[in-house]
């Protein structure tokens, strides 16, 4: 077996627990040299838990766990320690050590009575403070530091220990924004240039899709989905997970699946659901189109490029509408199903769009509509037509009744249309 393909982890069947409760009764899958893997769940589905387990902070309750080909059972303390390093979600000591006193700390594995602190012990502690550039205060006292600090201080002990296999439990969760991709570019650089394998807790499945090469899903009691991010962050998997109303969307900088949450709790039901069409486009209906579904109307959307915002919001919450390829100009026969689409709709609403020549046949014949026509104001301060908008707007309110609008605030839009 070569290297890279060398089982450090192997999970069969694992059972834990605490006590007579399993909080996982049935984990199998198997982690190789040099993975970056991560472990996601909702609160309480045993990732610390499984975390512990492999530490030895608690035993196994069924079947085994293999660390680097050896049963963990029978391990002794500092064997597993030379294997596995754990960084835990926050660590305080009662006296103030230095920096370099806890980093020192990683070689505790490899000192007893026979075997004192030696000049390569501390070259060791050096390399690991280079690393994760905690050098540079060494002599502070580590628990007057900032809680990014702090976590790198804990790596670089971790790094000290030289163990085949880095457990992370949350490193990130009480830290800042910079200081979570400071922690995670700096684990992400020890496993590719030091070859650590890396296991970590995380919560944040953005970070985990950024920086893993590998997800792992926690859920009733076993593994629910193992993958890469490519194919775990997708919406069936990521909603069924958080249990709300989630939108994926690819990162065009990381080329990397990434979730926007949207909401958990549902807006108040609409009385009588209303047939609403919503004239958008680019970005201007999203959030209007997304409420009025959740109310309990029946929505549909006017003519869409393939590929804008709206068109993609309308594909998430399978609204009707009319889609054209992108950047291409609204042609009389699309504004004709454009039409059909509102025949039977109570209201229409023309969104906060911008309008040019491409799309400005979006407003022909909404003189002859049946249902109330409501315009967003701000459509007058983005014409591009030269004029063609305004004269219009006002052929349309010749015949029929146009009822502008500022911006809808989600207040606004419930009690305008419950």
């Amino acid at each position: 077996m070569s290297d890279e393909n060398k089982v450090m982890l192997s999970f069969s069947h694992t059972a834990v627990g605490y006590g007579e409760k399993l909080v996982l009764s049935d984990v199998c899958f198997q982690v190789t040299k040099g993975e970056y893997v991560a472990l996601i769940g909702s609160n309480g589905t045993g990732k610390s838990t499984l975390i512990k387990c492999v530490s030895g902070l608690l035993p196994l309750a069924g079947d085994e766990i293999e660390i680097c080909g050896k049963n963990s059972r029978k391990l002794k303390a500092k064997e597993r320690a030379r294997l596995v390093a754990v960084v835990p979600q926050s660590y305080y000591v009662d006296y103030d050590f230095t920096v370099e006193d806890i980093v020192m700390m990683g070689r505790n594995p490899y000192i007893d009575f026979r075997h004192r602190e030696s000049k390569e012990d501390r070259e060791i502690a050096e390399r690991a403070m280079k690393l994760t550039q905690t050098d540079v205060f060494r002599d502070r006292p580590y628990n007057e530091l900032s809680g990014g600090e702090r976590q790198r201080v804990i790596l670089a002990r971790a790094i000290t220990q030289q163990p085949e296999i880095i457990l992370l439990d949350e490193p990130t969760s009480a830290l800042d924004l910079h200081h979570q991709i400071e922690v995670m570019e700096l684990i992400r650089e020890l496993n590719e240039k030091e070859h650590i394998t890396v296991v970590a807790v995380l919560h944040d499945i953005n970070l985990a899709s950024r920086f893993c090469s590998r997800i792992v899903i926690l859920k009733d009691g076993k593994v629910k989905a193992d993958g890469t991010p490519q194919e775990i962050v997708n919406r069936e998997e990521m909603e069924a997970l958080y249990n709300m109303k989630l939108l994926v969307k690819n990162n065009p900088l990381l080329e990397k699946p990434e979730i926007i949450p949207i909401r958990v709790m549902d807006e108040t039901q609409a009385v009588k659901p209303l047939r609403i069409h919503v004239i958008c486009g680019e970005k201007g209906g999203v959030r209007l189109l997304e409420q009025l579904v959740n109310m309990g109307h029946h929505v549909s959307a006017g003519v869409l490029n393939l590929g804008s915002d709206d068109d993609e919001i309308c594909r998430y919450l399978e609204i009707p509408r009319i889609e054209i390829g992108a950047f291409q100009p609204v042609r009389p026969e699309d504004q004709e199903r454009n039409l059909q689409m509102m025949e039977a709709a109570d209201v229409v609403i023309v969104a906060d769009i911008p309008f040019g020549e491409a799309n400005i046949r979006n407003l022909d014949g909404l003189e002859n509509i049946k249902g109330e026509l409501y315009i967003n104001e701000n459509i007058k301060n983005q014409d591009f037509t030269g004029g063609k908008l305004e004269k219009r707007l006002e052929e349309i309110r010749k015949i029929k009744e146009i009822k502008f609008y500022g911006h809808f605030t989600d207040k606004m839009i419930t009690e305008k249309f419950k």
